[in-house]
């Protein structure tokens, strides 16, 4: 595609202002320049569909990756390759962006089968743990060179150590012979020398070296004769340190260049993941999906939503162009959407192919476009003093000249800036022109015989944006299949404009024209009354797809749950068996000495090893066992519970007790029930759902309660019921005060009770809802 008029379309349709929402997610400048630089046609859309929605399954499901502090190395590279050394709180940040890289590479390592497309970026990081390791043990937390990053620096900082305790013990002995003469008790330093605050008028009378003087002149900084020796040595040894951290300075920044081959590419990997940790972001924050480039024509898009617009005040638009279908012409209103719809529509696109998600229902399809052409608002172009007609003109004949079957043509206001006849005329020209290029043409237009055209044509489609008549306002919904109106004298009616001008209006209007806009409004508050019912059709469905998947997760919560007992019961069974074993081992040896009173002993302890074992019975796995089959009824060996096996899955099976099902390894069951399987033919018994108004959940856990009655309530208020028994027993009392304390915070519960005598006691509780 011409990277000119591509620029035009996405100029047109704001995509930049898309990108700079969701570079925002992004954590690093790698992340995103790398958002801010995607457009469509420069990358296969596939692969960025594929590392889009693996990353979006891995966050899902590992969690986020550690995506945390990473410097711009950037500045770091271009002064080193000037000949800069960096300092030691550039090496910091270097280092500490590569730290959380290689965190990075190892999150994302172990994934490599699963999202290969990911895995494959995470494999280009660059570890430099060596350059690491070396600037976090010569470099400290606050960027200062430590002393052991070298023996000469470490010997060096040692003596001057020594000189400075030397020094200050001088200086003790040394201010109290000048206190007559001192301004100030305090040693001060200039340029690296001890000095002390000396009166002016005192200073001819020691013997010394002046180094400068207070603004006032009152008091000069005065070397003493007694510490110019000791200055000499520490001003040695300091320019000795500052040398010596130059030199550590230089070597790590040459390790740090030793890493420029690996660290470009490793850089470019950490901008895309970024990218991708950004794109993820964004989409769970606004609901978008990610949507694979189809290859079939058809073009659905389904609640669609501009994402310029709040999600507060947005409107969702379905929008459909079946195979077969090559134009969609949306009419209407002003202001009325239709522009709207339009950028919504080609945001769309563009959005997918970028890898970018799609503010839609995931059944959403796209078709994969290889180019896109846009002429949207009222743009003149200043420079070659063109009028909007012109300016609109001027644009499409570059989009005719380039436009193909695998296009998609958008245009605004289609005619509009002249003459109504001559600029529909010229646009159905226009039209039949880029439809014999079998490209894909959305265009939003005015005049009515673009709306005749559309209906005569198999291969267009009207569309128009909903407007309310009765409150004056579009509800900026697209519907599709009938044109739109433009409502004017409907408006001005009910705005108050005279009927006396009212009436010569539509005394005026063609009657062709008339008769079609009172069929157009029929057809509009039909189709409104439909999609209003289809709407609400559609909330139905999703609420009952939501309260479905909470029910599933429900129940793979307690499976697991489940699962999980039963294999710490297990693990807790084999290590007491395994101290029975190796007491009966004990016991056998214990049997064969020469003393009677040990075996006596032996005898006895074998005896209540045997019960103890007998205790265990149900446990213990028969190698000789049956096979199970379907319908077979068998008991778990660790925990007694009989069901009866749904499906078998390879060396599992799957048991189904009445109230959990769960899948166990072969070796944990025993049959003890076999199905009858000589009669030859097989009936089916369909079983209606059972309407209960009472629930028993004796034997479950206190944690099981919240579920098990809210199924149970909602059961009641399905079927109508007023109030329901709920058999807890009495036992310890734990699962009755469970129950009640859900009841109390449930909202929909009018009342709850202990049941009567008659009822169950106090092992029951009614509810009422």
């Amino acid at each position: 595609m011409d990277s000119s008029r591509s620029n035009v379309a996405l100029r047109l349709l704001e995509f930049e202002a898309v990108l700079s929402e969701v570079a925002s997610k992004t954590v690093s400048r790698y992340g995103r320049e790398r958002v801010m630089s995607l457009e469509p046609f420069v990358e296969d859309p596939l692969l960025l569909y594929k590392r889009s929605s693996e990353f979006e399954n891995i966050m899902r499901i590992q969690g986020e990756p550690p995506f945390s502090v990473f410097h711009d190395l950037y500045v770091y590279i271009d002064k080193v390759n000037l000949g800069y050394s960096l300092i030691g709180e550039e090496l910091n940040r270097c280092a500490t962006t590569m730290e959380n890289t290689c965190r990075l590479k190892e999150f994302f390592e172990p994934l490599v089968d699963s999202s290969p497309n990911v895995a494959s970026l995470a494999s280009q990081l660059s570890c430099e743990r060596g350059f690491i390791a070396e600037v976090r043990k010569k470099i400290s937390e606050e960027g200062l060179v430590k002393d052991q990053a070298s023996p000469e620096l470490r010997e060096i900082r040692n003596e001057l150590r020594g000189l400075t305790r030397n020094l200050r013990n001088r200086l003790d002995s040394i201010m109290s012979r000048y206190k007559d003469g001192l301004t100030d008790t305090l040693v001060l330093s200039r340029d690296g020398r001890y000095v002390l605050p000396l009166s002016s008028g005192k200073k001819n009378e020691y013997q010394g070296i002046i180094h400068g003087s207070s603004s006032s002149g009152a008091t000069v900084y005065f070397e003493p004769q007694e510490l110019i020796s000791l200055n000499d040595t520490l001003k040695i040894l300091q320019s000795r340190e500052e040398e010596e951290i130059r030199r550590i300075l230089r070597e790590l920044t040459f390790l740090f260049q030793g890493t420029f081959e690996r660290l470009g590419p490793s850089l470019e990997a950490l901008g895309v993941l970024d990218s991708l940790y950004g794109i993820c972001r964004y989409a769970r924050k606004r609901k978008g999906v990610f949507i694979e480039p189809s290859n079939d024509r058809t073009f659905v898009l389904r609640e669609a939503r501009h994402p310029l617009i709040e999600d507060d005040k947005v409107v969702p638009i379905t929008f459909h162009m079946r195979d077969g279908i090559n134009g969609v012409f949306i009419t209407g209103p002003n202001t009325g959407g239709k522009t709207v719809a339009m950028k919504t529509i080609g945001l769309s696109v563009v959005l997918m192919l970028c890898g970018l998600p799609v503010l839609a229902d995931q059944t959403s399809s796209i078709p994969y476009f290889k180019n896109i052409y846009a002429d949207i608002g009222d743009e003149q172009s200043i420079e070659q003093s063109l009028s909007t007609f012109s300016s609109h003109i001027s644009r499409i004949i570059g989009i005719i000249k380039n436009t193909d079957t695998d296009s998609l043509v958008l245009l605004d206001e289609l005619g509009a800036g002249t003459d109504p006849v001559e600029g529909a005329a010229l646009s159905i020209a226009i039209i039949e022109k880029l439809l014999s290029t079998d490209c894909r043409l959305i265009l939003t237009t005015h005049l009515t015989p673009i709306k005749l055209y559309a209906m005569e044509r198999e291969d267009v489609e009207n569309a128009s944006v909903e407007f309310d008549v009765n409150t004056l306002r579009p509800t900026y919904r697209l519907l599709m299949g009938i044109p739109g109106s433009s409502n004017a004298i409907e408006v001005s009616k009910r705005l108050g404009l005279p009927l006396e001008i009212i009436d010569k209006a539509q005394r005026y209007m063609d009657s062709d024209a008339r008769d079609l806009e009172v069929v157009i409004g029929k057809l509009h508050k039909e189709r409104s009354t439909l999609e209003n019912e289809r709407r609400t059709l559609e909330s139905t469905k999703r609420e009952l797809e939501s309260r479905t998947r909470e029910y599933e997760d429900k129940l793979s919560l307690i499976k697991e749950k489940r699962y999980r007992e039963v294999s710490e019961e297990m693990a807790s069974l084999e290590e007491r068996l395994g101290r029975i074993l190796k007491e009966i081992e004990n016991s056998i040896n214990l049997s064969r000495s020469e003393r009677e009173r040990d075996k006596v002993s032996a005898v006895k302890k074998l005896h209540d090893l045997k019960i103890q074992v007998e205790k265990h019975r149900y446990f213990a796995v028969n190698k000789n066992e049956e096979i199970p089959e379907v319908g077979d009824t068998v008991r778990l060996l660790d925990g007694g519970t009989e069901g009866k096996v749904s499906a078998l899955d390879g060396d599992r099976v799957i048991v189904d007790s009445g109230k959990v099902t769960i899948k166990v390894p072969v070796s944990r069951i025993r049959v003890i029930g076999k199905v009858d399987r000589t009669v030859d033919e097989i009936s089916f018994e369909v079983q209606t759902p059972i309407t209960s108004s009472e629930i028993d959940i004796r034997g479950n856990y206190t944690e099981d309660v919240p579920i098990l009655v809210s199924d149970f309530i909602h059961s009641l208020k399905r079927n109508g019921l007023k109030q329901g028994y709920i058999i807890h027993g009495k036992g310890t009392g734990k699962l009755a005060e469970s129950v009640w304390n859900y009841l109390r915070r449930t909202k929909g519960v009018k009342n709850f009770r202990i049941g009567t005598a008659r009822e169950g006691g106090s092992g029951v509780t009614v509810v009422e809802v």
